[in-house]
């Protein structure tokens, strides 16, 4: 439910969220970046299996200059730019994804340890960029490129434009009150398709996380809007 899934992310837990079966059909376990760990880095690549990303609301990427990765490709792609065209997409037109980074404090930066401190490190900064406690320009000086933490960007409106899991994520972890950002991870299953709503119900049942539906979460955005 969506005040559970509240009280979860502001007791530092993960919540499942379901999207529809009218679009991916696909459930993510969800953490505020503010609270990533080893652990759920840990969790999250062995229960789920999926790729695991960061969020970040667009008028914070535009802030720190992070492009849409299809427009960097756009702009710089020396090859035919159809391979750019997405409208055979079967659940969306738009992509989220903006470039790959690791904190400049990693090692290789896909360890645990490494991808965790990438999280923390990027929800710092967040934080310290809303306070102007530090300036968009010294993105380069904490992280680098390409690296191993896929950044995507909310799209401004929320559900207005889009509805999947980065709008989804990100608008219930800063409903929590907590920094615009989440960590998020596509659960698969052993038979090689996504993990059906049902099996991540029971998981979430099993390990006491909150579970909600991009429907529960889009209805509370429409009764605010």
């Amino acid at each position: 439910m969506y005040s559970d899934a509240i009280t979860a992310f502001r007791n530092r837990n993960p919540v499942l969220i379901f999207d529809a079966d009218t679009r991916e059909g696909e459930t993510d376990i969800v953490i505020p970046s503010q609270f990533i760990t080893p652990d759920i880095i840990r969790i999250m690549r062995k229960d789920a299996g999926g790729l695991i990303c960061t969020t970040v609301k667009q008028a914070d990427a535009e802030k720190i200059g992070l492009p849409y990765i299809e427009d960097l490709f756009r702009k710089c792609l020396d090859m035919d730019k159809s391979i750019l065209n997405a409208e055979d997409m079967k659940y969306d037109k738009d992509s989220t994804f903006s470039i790959t980074i690791n904190s400049r404090d990693t090692f290789t930066g896909i360890s645990d340890n490494d991808r965790s401190l990438t999280v923390q490190h990027f929800a710092g900064f967040l934080k310290d960029l809303k306070v102007e406690k530090i300036s968009p320009d010294s993105f380069g000086s904490v992280f680098r490129t390409p690296g191993h933490i896929h950044l995507l960007i909310a799209r401004d409106g929320y559900f207005s434009r889009r509805r999947g899991h980065t709008e989804l994520s990100t608008y219930l972890v800063e409903q929590a009150g907590l920094i615009p950002s989440a960590t998020i991870v596509e659960m698969l299953d052993d038979n090689g398709k996504s993990m059906t709503r049902d099996k991540t119900e029971n998981y979430a049942r099993k390990h006491g996380y909150g579970f909600a539906t991009g429907e529960e979460i889009i209805s509370e955005w429409s009764e605010n809007h």
